[in-house]
């Protein structure tokens, strides 16, 4: 069983952390707040989603929830390299690059599908009090104290702040950590070229 079950339990959680529990009427912008922090810095393997997308005339708009790329495949399922785009533009592209503009992912003149995988948005919690997402179940700690740190904001406890932030920053290594292990554990590293 998780530490926090759902939105409600995690309300509760922060109530009791800033030593304020009148903070119904505001928690769900200090969720999003957090969500939106959390989105611009976690990677986490929880996140990786595929999709396949249709691109006319070598234009594609990306998933809503998309942060990050990770693979495009091409015909042969090999991953295609990304690019800048003024190479995309370019004259003489060829279908074994791509390059992400705004929200729009371009295979100069391609049209077709091609596989993808990238990174996710996390799930709101937002959308009702026994909602639940994979980043609560796996680690209450990082959601707690990102949401806290909103809230200590919210409520100019400069002191509380800062420790809240130390929470934060240490809840998000140990994930880190756990999360490069899980996803890098059995690798080795093959060197090229001539070895001595």
């Amino acid at each position: 069983m998780a530490a926090l079950a759902d939105y409600l339990d995690l309300r509760f959680a922060v109530g009791d952390h800033v030593g304020n529990r009148n903070l119904s009427d505001v928690m769900p912008r200090f969720v999003l707040l957090a969500e939106d922090m959390l989105n611009k810095r976690l990677r986490c393997r929880q996140q990786i989603t595929s999709a396949t997308l249709t691109l006319t005339n070598g234009v594609v708009s990306l998933p809503a929830d998309f942060l990050e790329m990770v693979n495009v495949y091409g015909v042969d399922g090999l991953p295609l390299f990304s690019a800048p785009l003024a190479d995309i533009q370019r004259e003489g592209s060829q279908y074994y690059r791509y390059a992400i503009n705004g929200t729009q992912m371009l295979i100069k003149g391609f049209s077709g599908t091609r596989n993808i995988e990238y990174f996710s948005k996390i799930p709101t919690l937002t959308t009702s009090p026994t909602t639940s997402n994979w980043l609560l179940a796996d680690a209450p700690d990082v959601y707690l104290y990102a949401v806290a740190l909103e809230a200590t904001i919210f409520l100019k406890d400069t002191e509380l702040g800062l420790g809240t932030k130390a929470l934060l920053d240490g809840a998000m290594a140990n994930l880190k950590v756990a999360d490069d292990r899980a996803r890098w554990s059995n690798t080795t590293t093959r060197v090229q070229g001539v070895c001595p």
